[in-house]
């Protein structure tokens, strides 16, 4: 039986863009890049979720959410595939470039 593995994302407040837990010997931190994120088994899973929340009270991210993933950081369902990759439209300064 295979493990599954997980990314905790969430949107950054400020700028609103999606962002992936990054959790090492530096400590914890949020980052555009899910190819950096932090995977996760379901063993440690829901204890990574908790510190990843505390983003949450610190003002730092909005909608933490569990994602679930294949080796390679690669999302397994449509809507994560399409948020890893980036804003599908501009928005903010880039609509007038």
């Amino acid at each position: 039986m295979s493990t599954s593995l997980h990314v905790i994302s969430a949107n950054d407040l400020r700028s609103g863009l999606n962002v992936y837990f990054i959790q090492d010997g530096a400590g914890s931190r949020w980052d555009t890049d899910i190819s950096k994120a932090s995977a996760f088994d379901d063993a440690s899973l829901a204890s990574a979720f908790d510190l990843a929340k505390e983003g949450l009270d610190n003002n730092i991210i909005v909608d933490c959410v569990v994602v679930p993933v294949n080796d390679s950081h690669i999302p397994l369902t449509a809507r994560e595939k399409i948020r890893s990759t980036g804003p599908s439209t501009k928005y903010g300064h880039e609509v007038n470039s």
